[in-house]
């Protein structure tokens, strides 16, 4: 009889600290949100309502950053996950042409293979990924009875890449806060910007290379 009591005992303080040693390994899903300024280094203009070769640029100002994402742990080290990421920064000149409140808009959807430490309080980590950007750009407002809207504007999409990094500290069993250095690559881009009188022109500038800096906050489930 006190054989069986020790075996169910030894049963029961098995499947306990089976559970607690459970509990403390991270989720096989993961989501974070970003937010944080981006830097985008100029591109060359190529196309102002017709080629442009005289080295003008895109002057863009510094902008803000938000991404937010949701993965899956292939391994304890390793995830795929989709992300989407907005940003804007305004306009401050289309080579030497100049039109107030300019700004461009982009709308980035990735797809990511992130790379790190799954446990401690200090968790750094490295990732690249692939995918598209939306960005539009739009010049000026009216004003119609109470209705306003750009007074030019246009889209495109092209193809991006990315690569990012950084350190996570662990703020409870399942949460983190960190920090995240991003270097997205956007391909050529050439938008046909519509006027407010039915008048269009393009504009083309060749890839640039957007450098952010985010505060992130990640959950495991």
């Amino acid at each position: 009889m006190k054989t069986y009591r020790t075996l169910f005992c030894g049963a029961l303080c098995g499947l306990a600290l089976g559970a607690s040693a459970e509990e403390w390994l991270p989720g096989p899903w993961t989501a974070r949100i970003e937010l944080g300024g981006n830097i985008p280094e100029n591109p060359s203009l190529t196309l102002l309502d017709g080629p442009v070769t005289g080295g003008d640029e895109l002057d863009l100002s510094a902008g803000v950053q938000f991404n937010a994402a949701i993965g899956y742990r292939l391994q304890p080290w390793l995830i795929l996950e989709g992300e989407f990421g907005i940003s804007g920064n305004d306009i401050n000149a289309v080579g030497n042409w100049t039109y107030p409140d300019s700004f461009m808009n982009q709308f980035s959807m990735m797809m990511n293979l992130v790379m790190e430490r799954p446990e401690g309080v200090v968790r750094p980590f490295a990732g690249i990924g692939a995918g598209g950007v939306v960005s539009s750009l739009t010049f000026g407002e009216y004003y119609f009875y109470g209705y306003n809207e750009a007074d030019g504007e246009g889209t495109d999409f092209v193809g991006a890449a990315q690569a990012f990094g950084g350190v996570r500290f662990q703020l409870a069993e399942n949460m983190n806060l960190g920090v995240t250095y991003r270097a997205l690559f956007v391909d050529d881009q050439k938008w046909k910007v519509h006027w407010w009188n039915g008048a269009d022109f393009k504009i083309g500038v060749n890839s640039m290379l957007i450098h952010s800096i985010n505060l992130s906050f990640s959950v495991n489930f």
